[in-house]
């Protein structure tokens, strides 16, 4: 080999050496921090070698920084930002697609051609004719324009398509471009706008769209199985499914995950069971006497925020979803109650020494037990009239008055007050036993009777004020 051809292919290999060297280098700057390759632009903007992070506060400040000046017939000269038009940014989801690489050959073709990036947004319809009335209202026959919306039919089980109305005011559509002018190239803009009849901003065809895609979610099937039964979605639990975002050209039907856990959350009321805990009385041979409740276990539902979640993921991606309720079962307990011998032959069966009092309306006494025996009474008394009878049942002293002034109402509606009524013990809500210095006999029943209190004599009544804590069982039977 001739030295000239040696020094020509030591050349060619330097070249190529540095050229891949070069190449290198290139490739590791994007690479690091997956940098925006060449040729990039996000609207007219070259973002060129920026990083996602960069990219994206560069955009959520040029919606606030910069801003697009309106002036025209009609019309005082204003500024606004792209915010402010209603321009709704999604910064995160463009800096994505703008650093994005189709494949690794993106490193070498990216060298020779460009890409133009369109910039995520929303318009927020409701800001933007709102701007456009404000902008106009010094003029008489301005009237906002109607967007279209879609929501569910009368019957619940469909969408329908409410059209929009055309208005009069700013023209609305010459608001929005110019907002997207502004963030294309992030720089102030200057616009004429008119007052002129006004389109809404959304298409009775966007609408009808967004009908048929909230629609098609109402294919999917939902449903939960729980033992033996099955929880299954009908067509309005699935419509109601379904949430409806303002009409614009991107937007889509959501799943609203409020109602989906609601339909969750009603339906786990039908497996769920709520404990009982048995209670036995017992005499003092632990002889099983009487079971006044019997013992239920409870089972309770453990994954409704799961299946809740799960149900929106799966219906707005509209897929199907075949879920099952996961339980827990709380075991019931049994208390047993001892009671004093002979107990369970009176009207409540008390433990050994339970202090407990007992109305009688059949033969007007009261009288005062300590487990089986009697340690107070039989006092005779005067119960309700036929009118305003005494309540019967199970209850227990809530709260008691030495003295205490008595109101409430006759039967024909009038008002009474009885002052000064002495040993006053309240065993339901106005339900009461109490002194009766006003009547002159006891021990009978029927017309001429109280408003449903226990009437009986001073002495006696004191004597089981004394006697009786709060809390003391008070049982009134027949």
């Amino acid at each position: 080999m001739s030295k000239k051809a040696k020094i020509t292919i030591a050349v060619l290999v330097t070249a190529l050496v540095a050229l891949v060297a070069a190449f290198a280098i290139y490739v590791t700057y994007y690479a690091i921090g997956k940098k925006a390759l060449p040729g990039t632009t996000v609207g007219e903007v070259k973002v060129s070698g920026m990083t996602s992070s960069q990219i994206q506060k560069q955009l959520e400040a040029a919606q606030t920084d910069y801003k697009a000046t309106f002036s025209g017939q009609g019309i005082a000269e204003k500024s606004f930002t792209p915010q402010e038009i209603g321009y709704r940014l999604d910064a995160k989801a463009t800096a994505k697609n703008a650093t994005e690489r189709d494949s690794a050959f993106s490193y070498v073709s990216r060298l020779f051609t460009s890409r133009q990036v369109d910039i995520v947004h929303e318009i927020d319809p409701a800001v933007t004719n709102k701007l456009s009335q404000d902008l106009s209202k010094d003029i008489p026959e301005a009237k906002p324009a109607t967007e279209p919306v879609v929501k569910p039919n009368a019957e619940g089980t469909g969408f329908e398509v409410i059209p929009g109305k055309d208005g009069f005011g700013a023209d609305t559509h010459t608001l929005v471009a110019a907002a997207n002018k502004v963030m294309d190239t992030q720089k102030d803009q200057l616009s004429s706008l008119e007052v002129s009849p006004v389109k809404p901003l959304a298409s009775q065809e966007m609408a009808q769209q967004m009908a048929d895609a909230a629609a098609k979610l109402t294919e999917n099937k939902v449903t939960i199985a729980a033992g033996e039964k099955t929880f299954t979605a009908d067509q309005k639990a699935k419509v109601s499914f379904v949430k409806i975002p303002a009409i614009s050209k991107t937007a889509k039907p959501e799943a609203n995950q409020q109602t989906v856990g609601d339909w969750v959350n009603k339906n786990k009321g039908e497996v769920e069971v709520k404990k009982v805990d048995g209670k036995r009385f017992v005499n003092s041979a632990g002889k099983v006497l009487k079971t006044e409740t019997e013992p239920k276990d409870g089972v309770t539902v453990s994954n409704v925020e799961k299946l809740t979640q799960e149900i929106t993921k799966n219906f707005a991606a509209g897929k199907d979803s075949s879920l099952s309720y996961e339980t827990q079962v709380e075991k019931a307990s049994v208390k047993d109650k001892t009671i004093a011998d002979g107990a369970e032959k009176l009207a409540y069966m008390a433990a050994p020494g339970e202090k407990w009092i007992d109305i009688n309306l059949s033969n007007y006494t009261v009288t005062g037990y300590e487990g089986a025996s009697v340690v107070k009474g039989p006092t005779s008394m005067v119960p309700g009239a036929p009118a305003t009878p005494t309540i019967k049942g199970n209850f227990a002293i809530e709260r008691k008055y030495r003295s205490k002034t008595m109101r409430g109402f006759n039967t024909d509606g009038s008002r009474y007050v009885s002052p000064n009524v002495p040993y006053a013990m309240f065993f339901s809500g106005g339900y009461a036993l109490h002194g009766a210095p006003w009547r002159g006999s006891f021990g009978w029943g029927g017309p001429g009777g109280s408003h449903g209190c226990v009437n009986m004599p001073v002495g006696g009544a004191r004597d089981f004020y004394d006697w009786a804590p709060i809390g003391t069982p008070v049982i009134s039977h027949s």
